[in-house]
C-alpha cells in the first residue's frame, strides 16, 4: 500500500498479487519519483542470486499475471485490505 493526499483528501493505493501468478508472492519495489511496482522477474536480484524465476513461454503460447489495483479514499484498515485480497485471491 501507498498512501498520500490529493488536495486535502487522503488516498490509499493498494496493489494485490494473485496467488496463481508465476513467482507468487512477488517482489515489490518503490522509488521516490513515484514508481510502485510488482517485479516477479526480479527474484534473482532481490535474493542476491539465491533464487531465480525462469519462465519459459513457448512460441505462440502465453502466460498470465493477475494483479488488482484498488484506490481508496482514506486509509483502509488491515481487515478491509485482507477482505479485498481474499476476494481477489478466490477469483
Amino acid at each position: 500500500m501507498l498512501a498520500g493526499t490529493m488536495g486535502p483528501e487522503p488516498v490509499t493505493l493498494v496493489m494485490l498479487d494473485h496467488p496463481g501468478n508465476p513467482g507468487f508472492p512477488t517482489y515489490w519495489h518503490a522509488r521516490g519519483y513515484g514508481l510502485f511496482a510488482a517485479n516477479p522477474m526480479g527474484e534473482k536480484i532481490f535474493t542476491e542470486g539465491k533464487k531465480e524465476l525462469n519462465v519459459a513461454i513457448e512460441p505462440g503460447a502465453s502466460t498470465v499475471f493477475r494483479h488488482r489495483i484498488v484506490i481508496v479514499s482514506g486509509a483502509p484498515g488491515a481487515e478491509a485490505v485482507e477482505r479485498l485480497y481474499r476476494a481477489f485471491a478466490g477469483s
